[in-house]
């Protein structure tokens, strides 16, 4: 019988191989010379709100910003993340 995984979970496990990916590649940002291939895997693609969202009630102010960065090497770590979701049921 295979097990199901939730939502939740199978976002938490695709978001930790992201997060791995992005140290990784802060990691080989530090080791790897200047070449075309550092370049390649380190170019940051960022996604979200320049600007952050407010909104004053008079008594209390939120503020809300939302932004990813993200880069080749965190992909390959969503794309490995959901390779152990899907052969670990």
């Amino acid at each position: 019988m295979k097990q199901k995984f939730s939502v939740g979970k199978a976002l938490g496990i695709i978001l930790l191989g992201a997060i791995i990916g992005g140290i990784l590649g802060e990691l080989f940002g530090m080791i790897l010379p200047e070449s075309v291939v550092r370049e390649f895997l380190l170019k940051k693609y960022a996604f979200g709100f320049t600007n952050p969202l407010n909104i004053d009630l008079s008594i209390i102010t939120f503020s809300f910003s939302l932004m990813l960065r993200m880069n080749v090497v965190s992909l390959l770590g969503i794309v490995f993340g959901f390779y152990i979701l899907k052969y670990t049921r």
